[in-house]
C-alpha cells in the first residue's frame, strides 16, 4: 500500500501529482479518487485483501467494491468467460466471494513447497487406508482401515508446527474392511464390510453410540444432521434417519451392479454404480428422478464411475479411466456437460470440488489440484508417499490422504511467523 500516504489527523488519503509541489494543486482523496485509478490499483492487490481490508477504509470504497460487475470482469480477465463452468444467474451467484476463492486456491497451491509441509504415518494401521475424513476446521483427521480399526488423529500441534500428531486407536470398531467415514456435528458414521453402519461420538477417542444394519456390504456412505445413506454391495441405498433409532426407513434400488459412491446436496441423493451408472434420488418424491449411463459407446465397457461430489449447483464425477465428468443438475436435469482428462493416468478414487478449486485423486499415487473453471487447467501436483491414493479430504487448507502403503499423510499449511517474514 505504499501509493497511500496516510495523515494522522485526518481521514484524508492524499496521492501528490508527481513533479508539481504547487500547494494549491489538487490532491485526490478517498471522497474523489477516481474510479478507474482506485480500480486499477487494486488490480494488483489479492482479493482477500481487498475485501477483508480495503472496502472497510471508507464508505465511498465499500460502495465501489459492492459492485458484483467489479469482480465478476476480474475473474474474467484472468480466467476467461469459463468460470463458473456451468452458467448461472449473475444476480444470484456471488461474483466476490467466488474471486476470493479462486484466487485464494490458486496462489496457495502454486506455492504449495512453501505453503505446506506433510507428515507421513504408517506405522499406526497395518493394512490399507480405505477411509479418510476431516473434521472441526482441519483440526481432526480421522481415518478407517482394512485392519477394522478407527484412528482419529489430533492435528492441533502439528498446525502450530509440530512435527508429530497425536492419535487414539479404536481396534475392531467393525469386523470388517471399514470403506468410509462421514461426520455431522460431533457425530461420525463408519461403514463396513461387515454390513453394518456405525455412529460414534467424537471424543479424545471414539465412543460408539448406535449400529444400523444393512443386511449386505456397506461400501459408500454420506449423511445429513438427521439422515444417513449407504451404497451396497447388493446394488441398494439405504436410508436411516437418526432420529427414530436404527431402524431403516427407506430404500431404493437403481443400479444392477455394487453401489460405489454416494454425494447429497439438497433433496437429492446421487449414487454411482459399476453397473456405468448414475442414479439421482429425490427425498420429497420418493423416488428415483433419474437414471444415466455416463458411456454410450462399446469402447467403455469396462469403464465405470468411482467418486462423485455434489454441492454448488455442480456434479463432478471420477471414473475408472482417469477422467472427470461435468453434470449440471439445475432443475433436475442432471445433464452431462463435459468430460475431460485432468491429468491422472489411472482410476479417480476420490473427487471433491468447491468454488475456488477442483481436487481429484487416483490410484496413479497423486493428488491433483485444478481451476473449477469449464476446462480445467492443472495448478499443482501432491505426490504421496504412501502408494496408491485411495481417498482423501480437504478443509481450510488441511490435505489428509490415506494410501494403500497402511498410509495417512497429512498436508498442513505452514503459517511463518512475523519474525521469519521480515
Amino acid at each position: 500500500m505504499g501509493l497511500l500516504q496516510y495523515k494522522s489527523n485526518s481521514a484524508m488519503c492524499d496521492f501528490p501529482m508527481t513533479g508539481d509541489s504547487d500547494a494549491s494543486v489538487e490532491k485526490w482523496s478517498l471522497e474523489n479518487i477516481p474510479v478507474e485509478i482506485f480500480l486499477h490499483i487494486c488490480s494488483y492487490l489479492d482479493a482477500r485483501f481487498i475485501t477483508h481490508s480495503l472496502s472497510v477504509v471508507c464508505k465511498r470504497f465499500h460502495e465501489i467494491l459492492s459492485d458484483a460487475a467489479i469482480w465478476k470482469s476480474r475473474i474474467t480477465k484472468r480466467w476467461g468467460s469459463v468460470y463458473p463452468p456451468i452458467p448461472v444467474d449473475s444476480d444470484d451467484f456471488n461474483w466476490r466471494l467466488a474471486c476470493v476463492c479462486i484466487e485464494d486456491q490458486y496462489e496457495f497451491w502454486q506455492r504449495k513447497d512453501a505453503n505446506m509441509r506433510s507428515i507421513l504415518r504408517n506405522d499406526i494401521h497395518y493394512a490399507s487406508v480405505d477411509a479418510i475424513h476431516l473434521m472441526d476446521s482441519g483440526l481432526v483427521c480421522v481415518s478407517g482401515s482394512r485392519d477394522r480399526s478407527i484412528v482419529v488423529w489430533d492435528l492441533t500441534k502439528a498446525h502450530s508446527g509440530g512435527t508429530d500428531i497425536s492419535y487414539h486407536i479404536t481396534a475392531d470398531a467393525h469386523k470388517g474392511w471399514i470403506w468410509k467415514l462421514a461426520s455431522c456435528g460431533e457425530t461420525i458414521y463408519s461403514c463396513s464390510w461387515d454390513t453394518t453402519i456405525k455412529s460414534w461420538k467424537l471424543m479424545p477417542n471414539l465412543q460408539p453410540l448406535s449400529v444400523f444394519q444393512c443386511r449386505t456390504a456397506a461400501l459408500s456412505l454420506v449423511c445429513t444432521a438427521n439422515l444417513v445413506a449407504a451404497g451396497t454391495f447388493l446394488k441398494s441405498v439405504m436410508l436411516f434417519d437418526t432420529r427414530v433409532g436404527e431402524c431403516q426407513i427407506s430404500s431404493y434400488t437403481a443400479h444392477r451392479r455394487a453401489v460405489l459412491a454416494l454425494s447429497m446436496s439438497g433433496n437429492f441423493i446421487v449414487s454411482a454404480s459399476e453397473d456405468q451408472t448414475l442414479a439421482v434420488w429425490d427425498q420429497r418424491a420418493g423416488k428415483v428422478l433419474k437414471q444415466l449411463k455416463l458411456y454410450e459407446n462399446n469402447e467403455e465397457e469396462n469403464a465405470f464411475p468411482m467418486c462423485v461430489s455434489f454441492n454448488n449447483d455442480l456434479l463432478y464425477v471420477g471414473d475408472t479411466k482417469g477422467r472427470l465428468h461435468l453434470l449440471n443438475p439445475v432443475h433436475g436435469h442432471f445433464n452431462i456437460v463435459e468430460s475431460y482428462e485432468v491429468g491422472h493416468t489411472a482410476k479417480l478414487t476420490c473427487v471433491q470440488h468447491g468454488m475456488g478449486s477442483i481436487l481429484t485423486s487416483s490410484t496413479d499415487g497423486t493428488v491433483r489440484i485444478s481451476t473449477p473453471t469449464q476446462r480445467p487447467e492443472n495448478i499443482a501436483v501432491v505426490s504421496s508417499q504412501g502408494g496408491e491414493v485411495t481417498g482423501f479430504d480437504y478443509k481450510n487448507n488441511v490435505l489428509a490422504v490415506g494410501g494403500t502403503d497402511n498410509a495417512v499423510e497429512v498436508w498442513l499449511p505452514c503459517y511463518k511467523s512475523v519474525e521469519e517474514e521480515m
